[in-house]
C-alpha cells in the first residue's frame, strides 16, 4: 500500500514539474513577445521623432533658401551700384579711383568750368608728382604742343593759390622757374606750359586766355563750384 502511495506521489510530482515547465515556457514566450512589442514601440517613437526632425530641417532649409535669395538680390543691387559708381563718364580714364579727361577744345578758364560741371567734376588737380606725370601723359595723347588749363588759381586773393575745390595748394607744386609772376597783374589761373624752356611745368596766365583743359571726376560725386 505504501509503495502504491509513493508511486502516486512521484507521478504527481512529475506531472506538476511538467506543468510548471510548460507554464514557464509560455511565460517566457509571452515575455519575449512583450519585449519585441516594446522594442517595436520604441522604434516607432524614434521614427516619429526622426520625422519631426526632418520636418524641422526641411523648414530650416526653406528659410535658408529664402534668406539666400534675399542676399543674392541685395548683392546684385550692391554690385550694380558699385558698377555705376566705378564707371567713368565717356572718354574719361580712371586712375586711383578718379577719372580724367583732356579736352581738345579751347576755352577760357571759366568756360571750362561749364564743361566740368556738366560732367559732375572739376578741373584736374595734380596734388602729387605721380598724378602730375599722369596728366602730362594724358594731355600729350590729345595734343603734344598745346597748353592745358588745370584746376589751380589765385582769383580770390592774389598770391594765395588754391585748388578749384577750395583747398589750399599745399606743399607740392611744379611751377616753372620764376612762376607764378603775375605778369600784367592778371595771371590768376594755372596751365601746363609747352614752351621749350618751360616744358611740362606749371605757369600762370590770364584766365580769359583760350586754352585746352583737363577735367577730373570722382565717380558718384558731383561738384557744383562757382568760378568767381
Amino acid at each position: 500500500m505504501a509503495a502504491v502511495l509513493l508511486s502516486l506521489v512521484v507521478v504527481g510530482l512529475v506531472s506538476l514539474a511538467v506543468i510548471n515547465r510548460e507554464e514557464i515556457s509560455q511565460l517566457s514566450t509571452t515575455f519575449d513577445a512583450l519585449k519585441r512589442h516594446q522594442d517595436m514601440s520604441t522604434s516607432v517613437d524614434a521614427l516619429e521623432h526622426d520625422q519631426d526632425d526632418m520636418r524641422k530641417l526641411s523648414n530650416n532649409v526653406d528659410a535658408l533658401k529664402c534668406n539666400l535669395e534675399k542676399e543674392r538680390s541685395r548683392t546684385n543691387g550692391l554690385e550694380q551700384r558699385l558698377r555705376e559708381i566705378e564707371t567713368c563718364p565717356k572718354g574719361y580714364t580712371m586712375r586711383r579711383e578718379i577719372c580724367y579727361k583732356a579736352y581738345n577744345t579751347e576755352s577760357t578758364f571759366n568756360e571750362a568750368a561749364v564743361t566740368w560741371r556738366e560732367d559732375g567734376g572739376t578741373l584736374a588737380m595734380p596734388r602729387d608728382d605721380e598724378t602730375n606725370a599722369f596728366l602730362m601723359s594724358l594731355y600729350k595723347s590729345v595734343h603734344d604742343k598745346a597748353f592745358f588749363w588745370f584746376g589751380l588759381r589765385d582769383q580770390r586773393e592774389e598770391g594765395n593759390w588754391e585748388w578749384v575745390d577750395g583747398s589750399a595748394l599745399g606743399m607740392y607744386n611744379s611751377w616753372a622757374p620764376g612762376q607764378p609772376n603775375n605778369y600784367g597783374d592778371n595771371e590768376d589761373c594755372a596751365y601746363y606750359s609747352r614752351y621749350p624752356s618751360l616744358e611740362d611745368t606749371w605757369a600762370a596766365a590770364d584766365c580769359k586766355n583760350r586754352l585746352r583743359f583737363i577735367c577730373q571726376v570722382v565717380p558718384g560725386t558731383s561738384y557744383n563750384r562757382t568760378i568767381s
